[in-house]
């Protein structure tokens, strides 16, 4: 299942897709387009919305105080979180003390906004109580910098799932793929284009298992 899927299946919790929405609720500093932070400093300026995923649109701004240029029509600005960067996949527990059980997790390594490596890992952050709006979903992927929570996908990871995982995109050249074949990795397909808007693509993933949780 992917967003776009989700977004069909529980149209009474379309909400959860609006990142804005999501920043608001948990306190979060931001505000749409059309409004400006009082404070100087960097912010992750992104579309509102994003079924297509790939971080597309987003963007790292420094934006000085009262600055309304620095975000276009349709996205919002946010504080900027500095920490690793987690998605996590839970199961909703129902009983005496309903929570959010933690099925398995990935930590994101970067390269400004673009992802080149996850690795399993096995910090769970918790989930605020507000997402147990959610326990009729059942199972929920939540994107955490650090503690915060920055995205909730109503749907399990839709990435392989290995110990670690390295993107390749379609101007890599051969070479590079051979060169992590050499040291234990395999490579499988796994195309995103974002709808169309991510170039270049990404084409699959190097992958391998170590039996162990980073």
């Amino acid at each position: 299942m992917n967003d776009t899927d989700a977004w069909e299946m529980y149209p009474r919790h379309r909400k959860w897709f609006n990142k804005l929405y999501l920043a608001q609720l948990l306190g979060y500093h931001s505000g749409p387009s059309g409004t400006a932070s009082k404070q100087d400093g960097w912010y992750i300026v992104r579309p509102i919305y994003n079924l297509s995923g790939m971080s597309i649109g987003a963007e790292k701004k420094y934006i000085h105080a009262g600055d309304l240029k620095q975000t276009p029509p349709g996205y919002f600005w946010c504080e900027w979180f500095d920490g690793e960067h987690y998605s996590v996949t839970y199961d909703f527990m129902h009983g005496e003390i309903a929570t959010w059980i933690p099925i398995s997790g990935w930590c994101g390594y970067k390269d400004g906004l673009k992802f080149i490596k996850w690795i399993r890992t096995d910090v769970y952050p918790n989930v605020p109580r507000a997402l147990n709006e959610l326990s009729d979903v059942g199972r929920i992927n939540v994107e955490f910098i650090g503690d915060k929570v920055i995205e909730v996908h109503l749907r399990d990871t839709p990435d392989p799932d290995y110990d670690e995982l390295i993107p390749i995109w379609q101007n890599d050249p051969q070479t590079l793929v051979d060169k992590y074949i050499e040291i234990g990795y395999s490579y499988i397909n796994s195309y995103d284009d974002a709808d169309g808007f991510l170039t270049p693509p990404r084409i699959g993933f190097m992958v391998k298992n170590n039996g162990s949780i980073d």
